[in-house]
C-alpha cells in the first residue's frame, strides 16, 4: 500500500467512524466537498495545513493519519475499530 493509499483508507474511515459526509468534513476544515471527494479518490492529496485541519476534526494527531492499521495502538482506534474489537472478543468470550 503506498503512503497516498494508506491516507486514503485512513481518512475514510475515520471519516465514516465519526459518521462525517464529506460535506460536513469540508466544513470542518474550512474546504469544499469536492476537494475531500477529489482527496478520497486519490485525485488530490492534502497540504500539510490541510492535514492537520482533517486531523483536528477528528481530534487525532495528524500522524494517525498514516498509521498502518497492522500495528494498533488503543489510544488512536477509530469508534468503530474499537467497537469491532470489543465485539470481536465479546464473541470469542461467548463461545467459552
Amino acid at each position: 500500500m503506498t503512503f497516498q493509499e494508506l491516507f486514503i483508507v485512513n481518512l475514510k474511515d475515520y471519516r465514516k467512524s465519526y459518521k462525517l459526509s464529506q460535506a460536513k468534513l469540508a466544513e470542518l476544515c474550512e474546504s469544499s466537498q469536492a476537494y475531500i471527494a477529489e482527496i478520497e479518490v486519490g485525485k488530490k492529496f492534502p497540504s500539510p495545513d490541510m492535514i492537520e485541519k482533517i486531523a483536528s476534526a477528528f481530534n487525532i494527531e495528524s500522524y494517525c493519519l498514516f498509521q498502518n492499521n497492522a500495528t494498533i495502538d488503543i489510544r488512536t482506534l477509530t469508534p468503530l475499530k474499537r467497537q469491532e474489537i470489543i465485539d470481536k472478543i465479546t464473541k470469542i468470550i461467548n463461545i467459552y
